[in-house]
């Protein structure tokens, strides 16, 4: 949307580090992938491994992800490129992490600077009662891509911290908010806990005592030494798009206890800006705060009435609608049908459920 005398905005497109990139590659090219296909699914640099902080288009990465998910149709790809991670690999950042004085401000690092790795989500870290929750917030459709690319940050957050808080550390339960796959042994075996999928977050939840867990490599000097570092090359990135601030901020609303629409004025305040500055942001970037929301509760209606125990009812009142009836006017607008109709449609594409995996 252009206004006179304005200029338009140009919304940066997220990105990720190219070392990121590169451990998908290593683990396709040791699963018999051959490098030029790979570079043409995703448009890759050849000089990808010589420059491993280079920045990427994340939609190459998503690219990269679809095509190896529709190659191998391994579910448990993203698992295995987790496990071939290693948090040195995450330089600065990784550094920081293995210095922090405890478990808390290591996850305090990474929602902090977790930019230097891909602007594309972001990490966010919740105590309730007895409990913390690591979640991976992304605002993007759940294409296979998506998918695959939100259970490897998943496992590699799990990873991270079985290397701060040692190996035998086990979750609570963890959660994604896409369609389980058609095999789930490998995620059982990885995890260790309950795996549940349709579910409101992508993330990890854990006791809460692990978060005063001293890693072995604790160092509060150096930590913050790094961290200063890690700020500076923060800044150095282009600033994400108002946009996807925003998608974010609707999401984190619509899961939360309380419920209810998202609302602008709630919203800004949670950015730490005004809803007209707010307001002018996102008329700049082509958008609004309307159909931002329209967006977020069109993928999450998908997401929830796949799930045969959520009545239709209460998936309404998840997405903030007042009644079914509005819901089922939203489903007409978005899907040119009804929403019970739009369940049967969406079970019968899923195919049937798939086994539960044995008791450990």
């Amino acid at each position: 949307m252009l206004h006179a005398g304005a200029e338009r905005m140009v919304r940066p497109q997220p990105t990720v580090v190219a070392r990121v990139v590169q451990r998908v590659v290593d683990q396709a090219l040791r699963d018999g992938v051959r490098p030029d296909a790979l570079r043409r699914a995703a448009r890759l640099p050849q000089t990808l491994a010589e420059d491993p902080g280079r920045r990427i288009e994340f939609d190459h990465l998503v690219d990269l992800w679809a095509y190896l998910g529709r190659t191998l149709d391994d579910p448990s790809l993203p698992l295995r490129v987790a496990q071939a991670a290693a948090i040195e690999d995450l330089h600065v950042l990784g550094f920081a992490l293995m210095t922090a004085p405890s478990v808390r401000d290591a996850l305090d690092t990474i929602a902090r600077h977790g930019a230097l790795l891909t602007d594309s989500g972001r990490w966010e870290v919740t105590e309730v009662a007895r409990r913390v929750h690591l979640r991976w917030y992304r605002a993007r459709p759940l294409t296979l891509g998506h998918r695959l690319s939100n259970e490897t940050a998943v496992a590699q957050g799990l990873g991270c911290l079985r290397r701060l808080a040692g190996a035998d550390l086990t979750p609570i339960e963890v959660t994604f908010r896409h369609p389980a796959p058609p095999r789930r042994a490998g995620h059982g075996a990885f995890f260790d806990c309950p795996v549940s999928f349709d579910a409101p977050h992508d993330g990890l939840s854990f006791r809460r005592e692990i978060l005063d867990a001293v890693p072995p490599s604790a160092n509060r000097t150096l930590w913050e030494y790094l961290c200063k570092s890690a700020g500076a090359l923060s800044e150095q990135l282009a600033p994400r798009s108002r946009e996807d601030a925003v998608l974010h901020a609707i999401v984190r609303e619509l899961s939360s206890a309380d419920g209810g629409l998202p609302s602008l004025p709630r919203v800004a305040r949670a950015l730490g800006t005004t809803e007209r500055t707010l307001r002018r942001h996102l008329e700049a970037e082509g958008t609004s705060f309307r159909r931002l929301v329209d967006e977020v509760r069109r993928e999450r209606a998908g997401s929830l009435l796949r799930k045969a125990t959520v009545s239709v009812t209460a998936v309404a009142l998840q997405l903030g609608f007042a009644d079914a009836t509005a819901f089922s006017h939203a489903c007409q607008r978005w899907f040119g049908c009804a929403p019970r109709e739009l369940r049967g449609s969406l079970r019968a594409a899923a195919g049937p459920a798939p086994s539960s995996p044995s008791p450990r």
